[in-house]
């Protein structure tokens, strides 16, 4: 029997207001306060949960310009108008951008057959006006999310504007992407600082031979890697447990992410095992780099950018060629 999925707002995790978005197949928390970040996506027929959470930092509040990584806990949010620390009209911007230390606003919507979270914030130092909509039907086994920034000052906006979800993973586990370019970060070239770039995913040709990216390592491995992908024809990208045959990802258009940077530590940055797949509108993480190869967005007085992504759990699968029409991952 169908049930209406549900939206519980009576919860607090790590003393903090958390909103639980529900149905049969996925439990969905979000923390408002700390970023509006999603804390926890819970593929229930399994008690699987997809987000990686840092084992040594809990949630928690923290003021704009804090560094990042010695504050970061986990989950997923998203980085505007920066990544890496820059400035824009004689302003700095912080570490991963305005979005992510900033409370948030939320109210609840409730359907015939789905429920609706907003999360609204504006930022202090761009002065735009951010809402995330989180849209979770029936009892599919995903969500849409969907972003609207305004900018409602006097000046143009360059920016960049990237998903920032940390993946939990496990030794074994695969990656798969469509056909793209891969670089490696030259500020953070990590263990594949020998490889010979562009490629193309997912074999990465260096002096030890062809690195086959596709495979999560083991904590053991200390391997460590931060790539930018770039001339995607399609947007997705999924990680699936071969084991348990459990694919989870997330589904964008290639025309407004077109970069996806890949963060990745199998024990090789601080011994944390994850994966990060940020789908990005441009890059570097440098902004000026990206203004300079005309590849920043901008957002005119008065504009709006708006996106819709989705986030897909699903069974059955080894691993991932690409999108069916009627929106699935297929093998």
């Amino acid at each position: 029997m169908r049930q209406m999925p549900i939206i519980d707002d009576r919860w607090t995790l790590f003393s903090h207001k958390a909103l639980i978005v529900e149905n049969r197949k996925l439990r969905i928390v979000v923390l408002p306060e700390l970023g509006g970040r999603i804390w926890s996506v819970v593929y229930k027929p399994l008690d699987r949960e997809v987000i990686w959470h840092n084992p040594r930092m809990a949630p928690q509040k923290v003021q704009l310009g804090s560094a990042f990584d010695n504050f970061w806990c986990g989950g997923w949010e998203e980085m505007f108008p920066t990544a890496a620390p820059s400035t824009i009209h004689g302003e700095l911007f912080p570490d991963h951008g305005e979005l992510w230390s900033l409370p948030w606003t939320a109210r609840t919507e409730r359907g015939t057959d789905s429920v609706t979270l907003r999360l609204n914030c504006q930022t202090p130092i761009s002065g735009v006006v951010v809402e995330k909509t989180l849209r979770l039907r029936g009892d599919e086994p995903s969500f849409e999310l969907s972003y609207r920034i305004e900018n409602p000052g006097p000046e143009e906006l360059p920016f960049l504007f990237a998903l920032h979800p940390a993946m939990a993973v496990s030794a074994g586990d695969r990656i798969d992407f469509p056909d793209m370019l891969l670089e490696v970060d030259p500020s953070y070239p990590g263990t594949l600082a020998d490889v010979d770039a562009p490629f193309r995913w997912p074999l990465a040709p260096g002096k030890r031979g062809e690195t086959d990216l596709r495979t999560i390592q083991p904590p053991s491995s200390k391997e460590v890697y931060f790539l930018y992908g770039h001339g995607l024809q399609e947007g997705w990208v999924a990680i699936t447990d071969p084991v348990k045959k459990f694919s989870a990802g997330i589904i964008f258009s290639p025309e407004v992410f077109r970069s996806c940077w890949i963060f990745a530590s199998y024990g090789g940055w601080r011994g944390y095992h994850m994966l990060l797949v940020e789908p990005c509108t441009s890059y570097p993480q440098q902004l000026q780099d990206a203004i300079r190869h005309g590849r920043a967005n901008t957002l005119a007085p008065g504009a709006v950018f708006q996106t819709t992504v989705k986030f897909l759990a699903q069974e059955g699968l080894n691993s991932v060629s690409g999108i069916s029409q009627t929106g699935l991952f297929k093998e």
